[in-house]
């Protein structure tokens, strides 16, 4: 089977979306598919984490593409479809093309290309927009996207539900979660260390209120993210004092940077359009390394099946949070737990699922 994976963005090395489109790339290929990747320019950083994402250079079955979407100082994606364009005759046939981004879907279907599988991460036409049109408009988007998919695909059953309800359509999506790298071969949790956060600092992400929640609460808590001017631009909306702040890993030295702690924290706010169907990445780091994590009830944990080892904060405030964090006791019993359930969610396993679905 040959896929083309269409990245419409230039890649920066820093994204989630990134890593998720990477490593899903490699498991496709190591999987035994004939898979490019085509992006919008960096392709410096898309090779750069290669190595960090699949521990080598190269991998047999997978084909990087970077085309720019630059000319001069004017960047544009018209100049990108015009690079595409002009780069897809020279391809040997595709059987399928595989797409995120809603705008990808035009490049496939204006000339009729190929049939493509749409994943779907998020309703995209609930983000409020600047105005009415705006809103109508990215609607309208998203339905002939979805539409137009000769299959669809979502990380979890709520959002499948939720994608086919906003759109009246029934519900013919495949659910395929993210997924993690395979489970580390002994946990690295200790009862006596730090709560730790691992992930982006964006404001939806719900930093602000485990780090209020953690200070109500008396507890030691661990950051892993950003920059360090990101990280003083956060210091001044909060008190986070006796807080212990790491920049941003790589993928590699993700689990050096959380051993020790006694939990992994998943405090995506619900409220956002992004985090209302977020299957968070950072759940599956978090348990291939042995950790019990405290998340948000997000409705994405109903159809991942995660056990007792993950605690669900049913309220998104800090008084909740704050009960939560008071209340956790490590438990090694629960933590190894964890590691076996990442066992049965890494990026192989999502390959094979993504497969079966354009089978």
């Amino acid at each position: 089977m040959r896929l083309l994976y269409l990245y419409p963005e230039e890649w920066t090395g820093r994204r989630a979306r990134e890593v998720h489109t990477l490593s899903t790339c490699v498991a496709l290929a190591r999987a035994g598919a004939e898979v490019t990747l085509v992006t919008a320019g960096g392709e410096r950083e898309l090779r750069g984490q290669l190595r960090d994402v699949a521990g080598a250079d190269e991998v047999r079955g997978l084909t990087l593409a970077a085309l720019s979407r630059s000319l001069g100082p004017v960047r544009s994606v018209s100049i990108f479809r015009h690079h595409f364009q002009k780069w897809l005759p020279a391809q040997a046939h595709f059987d399928w093309g595989y797409i995120i981004h809603l705008k990808a879907a035009s490049f496939l279907t204006r000339t009729h290309v190929m049939p493509y599988a749409y994943e779907a991460h998020e309703i995209f036409a609930q983000t409020p927009q600047k105005n009415e049109a705006r809103q109508i408009k990215l609607h309208e988007l998203e339905r002939a996207v979805v539409c137009g998919a000769a299959v669809r695909i979502a990380t979890s059953g709520a959002l499948a539900a939720a994608l086919s309800t906003w759109l009246a359509m029934p519900n013919e999506f495949k659910i395929v979660p993210n997924a993690g790298q395979e489970p580390l071969a002994r946990g690295t949790g200790a009862a006596d260390g730090p709560f730790v956060y691992a992930g982006s600092i964006a404001d939806w992400k719900g930093l602000n209120l485990v780090i209020e929640a953690a200070e109500e609460a008396g507890v030691p808590l661990k950051i892993v993210g950003g920059t360090k001017e990101e990280w003083q631009r956060l210091g001044k909306h909060c008190d986070n004092c006796g807080i212990a702040w790491h920049p941003r890993v790589s993928l590699a030295d993700l689990p050096k940077a959380l051993a020790g702690a006694r939990a992994g924290l998943i405090p995506t706010q619900p409220e956002s359009a992004s985090g209302r169907y977020s299957c968070p990445m950072k759940l599956f780091d978090y348990a291939r390394c042995g950790l019990p994590v405290v998340s948000t009830a997000l409705p994405s944990l109903q159809s991942l099946g995660v056990g007792s080892w993950c605690t669900q904060v049913a309220g998104s405030d800090k008084a909740a949070w704050a009960a939560a964090l008071k209340k956790f006791r490590f438990d090694a019993t629960q933590a190894e737990m964890a590691r076996a359930w990442a066992g049965g969610h890494t990026w192989a396993k999502r390959a094979e699922m993504i497969l079966a679905a354009l089978k």
